[in-house]
C-alpha cells in the first residue's frame, strides 16, 4: 500500500489540475490545501483491486465556486462532512474515494485520510471534473447520491436525504449558498463491490505521473508533450487567449473562450464553451470535442490553467483526451446531454477521434 507525502501531493495537484478539464477548483486552492493541511501529513493510497468487496466507503469532495474558495481558502471542511455522514448513517467507513479528477478534489479526500483512520482509493467517479453531482459513473450505475452531507470549516453540517436525485441536488445547492458557496461534501456511500463496477481506476496515480513529468519538463523539455506521452490524447492548439467571457450563477460559472493559434498553429482558432468545466470545443468552426471527452489546458511552460484563472492575452495550450471506456455506455454518455443542450449543443456525443479524422 503506497504512502503519499508532501512531494506527491504537489505532483498530484499539478497533474490533477491539468487533467481536470478546466475546472475542479483552482490550482491555487489545491496548493493551499497541500501547503496548509497536508504538508506534514502522510496518506495511504489503495489500488482498486485491493479494496475488499464488503468494505464501506464514502466519496468526498469540495463543492462550490472556485472564486469563493480563493476568497476563503479551503481547509478541513470535508472532514466534518465525512464525520456527519458517518454519524447519520450509523455505519463506519474505512475508505474515501474522490468524486472527480482534479488537483483540488484529489487532495480533499486526502485531508480526510490525513486526519481520520481511513485510506484513499486510487480511483474516482468520473475520470474528469464535472459540474453536476449526477455526472458520474456512480450515478450511471445506480449508486444513490443520498444521504449526503455538507459542512463548512467551522463544523456546521447538514445531512440531506432524498430518493430523488434532483431534489437532493437542489437541497445541496441551497445549503451551499448558506455556507457561502464553499463546503465539504460527503456522498455516494457504497461498498467495494459497487465501486469496482462504477469508477475510473488509477486516476490519482495517473495525475501523480503527469504532475511529475510536467515538473521535470519545465526546466528542459515540452510540458504538453510530457502530458500527452503519459495520458494520451492530442494537441488541439497552442496560442493566445483572444477572448474570454464568463458569468457566474450560484456555484456555476459559464464561460466562452477563444484562442488564436501561434507558431505552428498560426491561422487556426479554437473556441471552447464551459460550465465550470470545459464541455464543447470547435477548431476553425468545426466541432472538435464534446463531453464526456476531456478538453484540457495548461500554459506552454507547464503551469495549469483553469477557467477560474484565464485572462485575455494569456498563452495557452489546449489538448483533448477521449473519455474512458466506462463512459461509452448509453446510460453514462447521455448524462451530459442536459448540460450540453442548455449550452446550445444538441447533436449528441461524437468521439473526438472520429471528429479529428472527419
Amino acid at each position: 500500500m503506497p504512502t503519499l507525502a508532501y512531494r506527491d501531493f504537489l505532483d498530484i495537484a499539478l497533474g490533477g489540475t491539468i487533467l481536470g478539464t478546466g475546472g475542479g477548483g483552482s490550482y491555487e486552492t489545491a496548493l493551499h490545501v497541500a501547503d496548509h493541511v497536508l504538508r506534514r501529513k502522510t496518506v495511504r493510497l489503495v489500488s482498486l483491486p485491493d479494496v475488499p468487496d464488503r468494505a464501506r466507503l464514502i466519496s468526498v469532495a469540495g463543492m462550490g465556486s472556485p472564486e469563493a474558495m480563493l476568497r476563503t481558502p479551503f481547509t478541513i471542511e470535508a472532514c466534518f462532512a465525512f464525520d456527519s455522514l458517518r454519524r447519520d448513517t450509523g455505519r463506519s467507513a474505512g475508505y474515501v474515494v474522490p468524486l472527480e479528477t482534479s488537483g483540488f478534489n484529489f487532495l480533499v479526500p486526502m485531508t480526510v485520510a490525513a486526519n481520520r483512520p481511513v485510506a484513499v482509493i486510487d480511483a474516482d467517479a468520473a475520470g474528469r471534473a464535472i459540474p453536476r453531482l449526477n455526472q458520474t459513473l456512480f450515478h450511471a450505475r445506480g449508486v444513490r447520491l443520498s444521504p449526503l452531507a455538507l459542512a463548512d470549516a467551522g463544523g456546521r453540517c447538514i445531512v440531506i436525504r432524498s430518493a430523488e436525485y434532483a431534489l437532493a441536488e437542489k437541497a445541496a445547492i441551497s445549503a451551499l449558498e448558506h455556507f457561502g458557496w464553499s463546503a465539504g461534501l460527503a456522498c455516494y456511500g457504497m461498498d467495494g463491490k459497487a465501486l469496482k463496477r462504477a469508477c475510473v481506476p488509477g486516476t490519482i496515480t495517473l495525475a501523480r505521473k503527469v504532475g511529475r513529468a510536467v515538473r521535470l519538463s519545465m526546466s528542459a523539455g515540452d510540458p504538453l508533450e510530457a502530458v500527452l506521452s503519459i495520458a494520451g490524447g492530442w494537441r488541439l492548439i497552442v496560442g493566445t487567449v483572444d477572448r474570454f467571457e464568463s458569468e457566474t450563477a450560484g456555484s456555476y460559472k459559464f464561460g466562452l473562450l477563444e484562442i488564436d493559434g501561434r507558431a505552428a498553429d498560426a491561422g487556426h482558432r479554437v473556441r471552447v464553451k464551459s460550465m465550470n468545466e470545459n464541455m464543447i470545443a470547435w477548431k476553425d468552426g468545426r466541432l472538435a470535442a464534446v463531453a464526456p471527452d476531456r478538453i484540457c489546458f495548461l500554459e506552454p511552460h507547464g503551469k495549469p490553467i483553469t477557467n477560474a484563472d484565464i485572462a485575455p492575452g494569456q498563452e495557452i495550450a489546449a489538448f483533448v483526451i477521449e473519455a474512458q471506456q466506462n463512459w461509452l455506455t448509453k446510460g453514462a454518455k447521455t448524462l451530459f446531454d442536459e448540460t450540453l443542450t442548455a449550452m446550445g449543443y444538441t447533436q449528441g456525443y461524437v468521439p473526438a477521434s472520429r471528429l479529428a479524422t472527419s
